[in-house]
């Protein structure tokens, strides 16, 4: 008798799942989606139950879950919620990503930790989306010394809340907004980090470009214009010049070919026999494995 079919069952906040996150399942190994949008977090323990009992207990591993959307706590209430419908071994793997940022974070911060020394290292993430909050998190469990830019002050209590409660970490933040001068916000940093909206510009080649110490530029934006002017979006590593010395840099586009191998990865590790939750801790430890092994 044939193996079951291995299902993805989707679900979403949002009135449409994302796209992106059905193609990266079904490349990471799911052979059929279940996608659901305008997910009300009440209605998400009826969905599982329906997964739970609709195999049997030694067929549960080829169902998983994927929760997405575009707000952290709606996705974690979304998460809790899956879980209150688990019960004894009667359970599923499960993952959350907002906004694709776990996967892209991690991928990121894995990706810079083989350039440079993050301990104790100034690092400015600008941008305080989903993804540079990730960023910063993830940085910060590298012993770095992390400053995130956010919109306001609502946004910076938001940022600091989070971190501190996923990753059990402080972070820096400061009020910047497009348009506004960048030069004391990145003064004296190490290693800096774009994370703000795809095709905007946010780090302008005249700022960065009279740092001293700076070594590394990332753009995690694979969209043009990038967000690092002067950057083409292809440079994993490759030095481009800074004046009297060379700055390594990792284009938006580079990022992303790290970020698919991680969502695959994660996606197929819902398979397997033993029920896991991924979120943004876990999947910065698998893109550790994945991207960074010898370092460790």
């Amino acid at each position: 008798m044939p193996a079951s079919p291995r299902i993805l069952i989707h679900l979403d906040h949002n009135p449409h799942p994302r796209v992106f996150d059905q193609i990266m399942s079904l490349d990471g190994g799911a052979d059929q989606i279940l996608a659901h949008g305008d997910v009300d977090p009440q209605d998400v323990p009826v969905l599982v139950s329906g997964a739970l009992y609709s195999r049997p207990r030694d067929e549960l591993h080829r169902t998983a879950l994927l929760i997405t959307g575009t707000n952290d706590h709606v996705i974690d209430e979304m998460v809790r919620q899956a879980r209150r419908a688990f019960f004894g071994p009667y359970r599923i793997s499960l993952m959350s990503e907002c906004k694709g940022g776990s996967t892209v974070a991690a991928a990121t911060v894995a990706r810079v930790r083989q350039l440079v020394s993050l301990t104790k290292a100034r690092v400015v993430v600008i941008g305080g989306g989903p993804a540079g909050a990730r960023v910063a998190g993830i940085l910060a469990t590298e012993g770095a010394r992390v400053l995130l830019t956010v919109f306001d002050a609502e946004e910076a209590a938001e940022r600091a809340r989070f971190v501190a409660s996923t990753f059990e970490e402080a972070i820096d933040t400061v009020v910047w907004k497009t348009g506004e001068t960048l030069e004391d916000v990145v003064a004296g940093a190490k290693v800096l980090i774009t994370a703000g909206p795809p095709g905007l510009t946010l780090l302008p080649r005249r700022v960065w470009s009279a740092l001293g110490g700076l070594d590394l530029l990332v753009d995690i934006s694979g969209a043009e214009p990038a967000g690092i002017e002067g950057l083409s979006g292809e440079e994993d590593g490759d030095p481009v010049p800074n004046g009297g010395h060379n700055v390594l840099a990792v284009g938006g586009l580079a990022v992303s070919r790290y970020k698919i191998r991680v969502h695959r990865a994660a996606v197929e590790g819902l398979f397997h026999r033993e029920a896991v939750v991924l979120g943004p801790i876990e999947i910065a430890r698998l893109a550790r494995e994945i991207i960074t092994p010898s370092l460790d």
